[in-house]
């Protein structure tokens, strides 16, 4: 968070290059006026006019999640991948492309081969050229890292470096190319300006949503497939069997499995009563400046006290993680692990236990009890 002007400035500026380097255009005065809004302000007037004035008490705790929700979304993952350690410099731009971009490029290409009237078949002579020429340049169909578009980030148009002919030249020897992307232009699918060639997303908010839709579903087909192991009947009975088990003798259960404590979502995968009240009690140990950094704690009802806690994104700091395990030691009789997770950070705390800590001592330590 920032607390001066020359610090909102930085911040805007960090704003732009980072979404510049996935492709995405979103001009410098949103990138302020985002800044701002996630400070707290009515815009980047408002910042100029009272940044300075306020309390420090006054200031957004979460900026990055104030930022993440005034943002479009095609500017939300870019931000996301950021500050969980997903991107930087060991991604080269291709690949950055192809993680921001190239879900938004499959959806406009789906959504205006399904709703616009001059790409469906029926449509007239030519049909088939203009399907091919829209699907050509928002698929890359004839290649080549110099002709990805860019993306408006809040109006969701694809703009190319380049006029069609340029863009698609084996596809331009058609002689009736240049009368399709008249008649595209005309239907207001294409726009041609400045030697830059947009495909323009639909002006409907129907058809935009299901854009933005198509574009997360996209991205999640995309994530890794979880592979499943086939077991023979007996073996997997036995499996559930064991599994009711393990939920009988957990302990008195609630009607619930996860629950929002003081901001924080509390989680227990066996829906145990005691663990819940042990997290809360976690949470209510926790200094301000800890709980406000805690998104949730999943308690692993099968390892037995066992916890798992997500920390918000952007959030992190040197010294939370001894904070937090300092707030379970207040807050619980023991656990059999603490894993602190930051985006692709993770940090491992070792089981704890008081209670037993005399059952390990020393010989010695041990006699002279006695």
């Amino acid at each position: 968070m920032y607390s001066t002007l020359d610090g909102a400035k930085k911040c805007a500026k960090q704003l732009k290059r980072l979404l510049e380097a996935s492709a995405l255009i979103f001009p410098l005065a949103r990138c302020q006026a985002s800044v701002a809004e996630a400070g707290g302000y009515q815009d980047w007037h408002d910042l100029n006019r009272r940044i300075g004035q306020r309390p420090q008490t006054g200031l957004p705790f979460d900026y990055w999640g104030n930022l993440l929700k005034v943002l479009p979304a095609p500017c939300q993952y870019p931000v996301r991948s950021h500050l969980s350690g997903r991107g930087g410099p060991e991604l080269a731009p291709p690949e950055m492309w192809v993680r921001d971009i190239l879900p938004y490029a499959v959806s406009l290409e789906i959504v205006h081969r399904t709703h616009a009237a001059p790409l469906r078949p029926g449509s007239g002579k030519g049909q088939r050229l203009r399907l091919e020429l829209v699907s050509g340049l928002l698929l890359n169909i004839e290649g080549g890292l110099d002709r990805l578009p860019k993306l408006d980030a809040e109006k969701l148009h694809l703009i190319f470096d380049g006029e069609p002919a340029s863009l698609l030249p084996k596809l331009a020897r058609n002689a009736q190319f240049s009368e399709a992307v008249s008649s595209l232009v005309d239907a207001g699918l294409l726009r041609i300006e400045r030697g830059s060639t947009y495909v323009l997303a639909p002006e409907s908010d129907v058809l935009k949503a299901e854009l933005l839709e198509r574009a997360l579903t996209w991205r999640r087909d995309q994530e890794p497939k979880i592979d499943y192991i086939e077991m023979d009947e007996d073996l997997a009975g036995a499996l559930a069997h064991q599994e009711s088990l393990d939920v009988r003798d957990s302990g008195p259960k609630v009607p619930y499995h996860e629950m929002s404590y003081r901001g924080v979502e509390l989680q227990s995968r066996y829906a145990v009563a005691h663990e819940f009240e042990e997290m809360k009690a976690v949470v209510d140990a926790m200094p301000d400046d800890v709980r406000l950094r805690v998104e949730s704690i999943w308690c692993d009802s099968k390892a037995c006290a066992v916890y798992s806690i997500t920390i918000r994104l952007g959030m992190d700091r040197s010294w939370l993680g001894e904070n937090i395990r300092d707030s379970f030691r207040a807050g619980t009789n023991g656990f059999n692990g603490l894993f602190l997770s930051h985006g692709n950070d993770d940090q491992f705390f070792d089981p704890e236990w008081p209670e037993d800590d005399e059952d390990f001592l020393p010989i010695s330590e041990t006699t002279a009890n006695i």
